[in-house]
């Protein structure tokens, strides 16, 4: 079995950025599948798609979303051979003795926000600002959207609203929305939830638009047990690892150059998440 280690994925990255990009007609494939197409999220992966790290490393990677917030079966079943998505639903399986793998993580913030209707807010005098234990609090009796039982969205929730004293079935309504960003926001348009806890650009669409305010906004305000958090993570099954090393290596070289560039070259993520992302306003 290769082993993939951190000095493995990060050898070469600054060659492979500077080659010329590997097109043969036979280069080795990777699928990977994450729960929504866009995301800031999965920028790492987006991005170093735009650049084409992955294909100068050696590999392409073939991007693919299923609207459903755990998408473990996936990879087990072979449909996949990376998994994006927080390490909670991983180590879950793994407990359970599932042949699976972490071999990279992407993001170190529980950066999935929680946005509530602004009138529902006002009416209870709590804002983004207000003590953690107060927003937790706001919750209570509120239809919450999320990506469905068992995805991190919905594990922010109940951490959430146990941590005010509540049993989260009993006391608010969680309500399974699929079909990502434009989903959960008609869902919020339409009436049927008050609220919902995602990622960003979804979140900032909401507020952006006046449907929604932040009461959690995870990147900027955590409560302090999540400011450091491993949230993002691409995971492989052992026998990928087994059977494809080589082009998991490549997989970790590309992210390894787009991590970087995301950091120190913010014009360029910004030209190209016009392309990555949609149509976005500008401030977003």
């Amino acid at each position: 079995m290769t082993r993939i280690t951190r000095r493995a994925a990060l050898a070469g990255a600054t060659a492979a950025t500077l080659a010329a990009p590997a097109l043969a007609q036979g280069m080795p494939e990777l699928r990977s599948i994450r729960a929504t197409a866009k995301s800031w999220l999965w920028i790492a992966e987006d991005y170093a798609g735009a650049l084409g790290a992955f294909e100068k490393a050696g590999v392409r990677v073939l991007g693919n979303s299923s609207g459903r917030g755990v998408n473990v079966d996936a990879l087990l079943s072979g449909a996949a051979e990376i998994l994006l998505g927080a390490p909670t639903v991983t180590m879950r399986v793994q407990i359970r003795r599932q042949p699976l793998k972490m071999i990279a993580g992407m993001v170190n913030r529980y950066a999935s926000h929680v946005v509530v209707r602004p009138d529902i807010l006002q009416r209870l005098g709590v804002t983004e600002a207000s003590p953690v234990a107060d927003k937790a609090r706001a919750l209570k009796g509120l239809r919450l959207g999320t990506t469905g039982p068992g995805a991190a969205p919905d594990f922010l929730l109940r951490n959430l609203l146990v941590r005010a004293g509540f049993k989260p079935d009993a006391d608010a309504q969680l309500v399974t929305v699929q079909g990502g960003g434009p989903a959960m926001l008609a869902a919020l348009e339409r009436g049927v939830i008050d609220g919902f806890c995602l990622s960003s650009p979804t979140s900032d669409v909401a507020v952006s638009r006046g449907q929604a305010a932040f009461l959690f906004n995870m990147s900027r305000n955590p409560p302090p047990e999540f400011a450091d958090y491993l949230y993002i993570a691409a995971t492989a099954t052992d026998r990928v690892a087994a059977e494809r090393g080589p082009q998991l290596v490549a997989y970790c070289r590309g992210l390894a150059v787009a991590h970087p560039a995301e950091h120190d070259h913010p014009p360029g993520i910004k030209y190209r998440a016009r392309g990555i992302i949609g149509d976005l306003d500008p401030a977003i």
